[in-house]
């Protein structure tokens, strides 16, 4: 493009046309084009929307432009739509030129047949190419030219309506593909989709992951012009009002109050009685009991959770041990000086040693060990195993890095610790184990539980025989769960087999004591020799920022980039505008600390950087000796490095790429799931969650009492190990840590309370 017309288009501009001289797709997805003006100037076109379109056409871009301080000026496509102009010499040209088999006689033979009504040919060859009929000016085989499939063809029909209203190109391209199967066999297939569509934009979320609310609302408010107080809308409304405060607030139902606030919310107008009558009429998945709304899935989960537990607290059952006292202390004994080192005996404290006898000895089959940081949780489980050596232990957390964490303290037995859904083993169908197929174990170990949320407590306690013991390590005081549930709290509040310790043996210096303070709801902000408080929170600014990176390269200069955690509560933010966030400072990070990696193609991603997978996902790995396929799960908040991008045979897309993830593991990723990879450089408190880091710098910003609140502060508090840099004001600390972790609404206690009533009343186990 010529630095005049440059100049002439201003980042005003929202729509330009030319002719589309190349483009370039990456990765099945994103494209780079030029277009070549009416001023015969060329302009750089980009975006999702470049996909599927045909060199040499015309189209009409939607989109902005932006310049860029690398590429310069370039026009942002939103979508595009081709532009005939309504002419027989131009409509002869595009016959010619995107259809096999049709010559200049035949394009004017078929142009012709229209008897001058040139705009129902243009409007077919836009919407429709493949439903156009030579038969009656050729008898040649015509197809058309490069063209798009079916789903294309659908996918460009919604991106020329709806494409303009700022919705992802991917979920456009979703919309496509559920909709092919529905139309393929009408007439028009492309008028049948759109009309099927647009007859309600909202019948799709219960089908399409991505596809939500607001972006069915956004389409059809602003390009469908659907009647806003729609039956359809007051019911999809009503189901999106009550899965947000569930999945935004940990809860398993509302109240009806809670869920009429929630609809207020997003529409002020619509009335909440008539939304909740339009849900139920249109048997929106919704679960009323009792004055309790839940999504139904969460319903389901807890009922089937709560029967689980009961049942098992009613079989009482052999316990994990069966000897005599005697011989059980000196079991332990023995295990206390295979835990000892020459220079530092090791010994349980009273309470360790009831716990584990406690344990060991039981005939529930559900135990819980809670405690605080270096309280010993993890040792009291090595002394289990030394003394039920014999028996099949199984090992897991929730994410891959608590999983290294505990497989790092049990390898000396030659165990180590997985992921529950790996441990569960995840398949396209479901979870291989379950009810019906149990996981083969004695004796299962669950740690770092208060981030199990319900429906992965579910999953996991159906795949745990009944005659099997299950025993839940974890600390109430860190935050809970990210997903609906509570189940920690709850477990606690069961007749089950419960243990608590209370004497720290771990890092006695001044980490523990804020740790403790920000539990007690207090913190003093004192500088101790391994805590450092800042005593105020910089700007966000060149000086404010600086600050921060450099404390943090000189961290991970000193200690390695895993092993240092930058943590903050918020993520959402821009990575052009400063600010407190990770969006923000990973991508000022990245630039800092891999600023010659390697780019990965199509992506901003490069070569080495620090990145979290922000999805749970099951991945193909090739095949073993045997032939048998080998698979990998992956799940959200696993972190590690970009070490090699392996493109296809274009070049232009991520065949896969490896990563190397912080447990160890060498994962083969696939390029099609590129979307689930973020930058890890700096990280939010939930998603650290479960690590463990020799030195932690926490920028402490303040926010909602629902969210930011004490378990923030002692969760990022407690992973650090060796040294902890707070940046924050006194005041604002103090002010979090006064806030109590706010409770949610869960079920689960007086349900399986109920269902063991229901079993003794049965005559069932007691």
């Amino acid at each position: 493009m010529s630095a005049t017309s440059a100049d002439a288009i201003t980042p005003a501009v929202n729509q330009v046309s030319g002719v589309l001289t190349s483009v370039q797709i990456y990765n099945g997805r994103w494209g780079r084009g030029y277009v070549r003006l009416d001023d015969d100037a060329y302009l750089t076109v980009t975006g999702e929307a470049l996909n599927g379109l045909s060199e040499g056409n015309r189209y009409r871009f939607d989109g902005k432009v932006v310049v860029h301080a690398k590429f310069g000026t370039q026009f942002e496509c939103r979508a595009a739509v081709i532009e005939i102009p309504l002419s027989e010499d131009a409509l002869v040209r595009h016959l010619k030129k995107n259809f096999k088999g049709v010559g200049e006689a035949t394009a004017k033979k078929l142009v012709a047949s229209y008897g001058g009504n040139l705009a129902a040919l243009r409007d077919t060859l836009v919407s429709n190419p493949y439903s156009l009929d030579f038969s009656a000016v050729t008898r040649r085989k015509v197809a058309v030219q490069g063209g798009e499939d079916l789903k294309g063809l659908i996918y460009r029909d919604l991106s020329t309506r709806i494409g303009i209203t700022g919705v992802k190109d991917s979920i456009l391209r979703k919309l496509a593909e559920w909709l092919v199967p529905q139309v393929e066999e009408a007439a028009d297939p492309v008028a049948a989709a759109w009309a099927q569509f647009s007859a309600d934009p909202y019948q799709a979320i219960q089908y399409l992951d991505g596809y939500g609310f607001a972006a069915a609302d956004q389409i059809a408010l602003r390009s469908i012009g659907f009647p806003r107080f729609h039956e359809f809308r007051m019911a999809a409304l009503a189901t999106h009002a009550l899965r947000e405060g569930c999945e935004q607030n940990g809860h398993t139902f509302l109240t009806l109050d809670n869920v009429f606030e929630r609809i207020s919310a997003v529409d002020t107008d619509v009335s909440p009685e008539k939304a909740m009558a339009a849900a139920e009429a249109r048997s929106e998945p919704i679960i009323v009991e009792e004055g309790r709304y839940y999504p139904r899935h969460l319903w389901h989960a807890e009922k089937a959770l709560a029967a689980n537990l009961a049942t098992r607290a009613l079989q009482m059952g052999e316990p994990i041990v069966r000897m005599a006292e005697d011989r059980l202390f000196h079991e332990i004994a023995m295990a206390e000086k295979m835990l000892s080192q020459p220079e530092k005996p090791f010994k349980l404290d009273e309470s360790q040693h009831r716990a584990v006898v406690g344990i060991l000895t039981s005939t529930h089959r559900v135990h819980t060990l809670t405690a605080g940081p270096g309280c010993g949780k993890t040792a009291l489980m090595e002394i289990l195993v030394h003394v039920v050596r014999d028996k099949k232990i199984l090992f897991c957390a929730p994410t891959g890095k608590a999983a290294k964490v505990l497989s790092s303290r049990v390898k000396r037995f030659n165990l180590s610790a997985s992921t529950i859904h790996l441990m569960l083993g995840v398949t396209v169908e479901g979870f291989q184990y379950n009810e019906e197929n149990p996981l083969d174990a004695d004796i299962i170990i669950a740690d770092e539980s208060s981030m199990d949320d319900l429906m992965l407590a579910r999953a996991l306690m159906d795949a745990v025989p009944y005659n099997a013991h299950i025993i839940f390590l974890g600390d109430t005081d860190q935050l809970p769960s990210v997903g609906p549930g509570q189940v920690l709290a709850n477990l606690l509040q069961m007749p089950l087999n419960h243990h608590r310790l209370s004497v720290t043996h771990r890092n006695d210096g001044g980490i523990l004591d804020v740790v403790r303070q920000a539990g007690s709801g207090w913190v003093d902000c004192v500088n101790r020799p391994d805590v450092t408080f800042s005593h105020g929170l910089p700007a966000p600014d060149d000086v404010g920022i600086t600050r921060v990176v450099n404390a943090y390269v000189n961290a991970i200069n000193r200690c390695g980039i895993s092993r240092v955690g930058l943590l903050m509560p918020r993520r959402k933010g821009d990575i052009h505008t400063p600010g407190w966030n990770t969006t923000y400072l990973n991508e000022l990070l990245r630039v800092k600390l891999n600023p010659d990696g390697a780019r990965v193609v199509g992506t901003t991603l490069r070569l080495g950087d620090r990145i979290i997978i922000r999805k749970n996902l099951l991945l193909e790995q090739g095949e073993d000796k045997d032939g048998k396929k080998v698979v990998e799960q992956v799940v959200n908040g696993d972190t590690g490095f970009i070490r090699e991008c392996h493109v296809d045979q274009t070049g232009t897309s991520v065949a896969h790429l490896y990563l190397e993830l912080d447990d160890g593991r060498s994962i083969k990723f696939p390029g099609k799931e590129l979307e689930a990879i973020g930058l890890a450089y700096a990280m939010t408190v939930h998603a650290a969650q479960g690590s463990e880091y020799d030195v932690v710098i926490f920028v402490c910003t303040n926010g909602s009492p629902t969210f930011v609140h004490r378990g923030i502060v002692y969760t990022a508090f407690s992973r650090a190990k060796v040294k902890l840099l707070v940046l924050g004001e006194d005041n604002v600390i103090r002010q979090i840590v006064k806030r109590d972790i706010p409770q949610r609404n869960s079920m689960l206690v007086e349900r399986m309370r109920a269902a063991m009533r229901r079993i003794q009343k049965a005559g069932g186990v007691a």
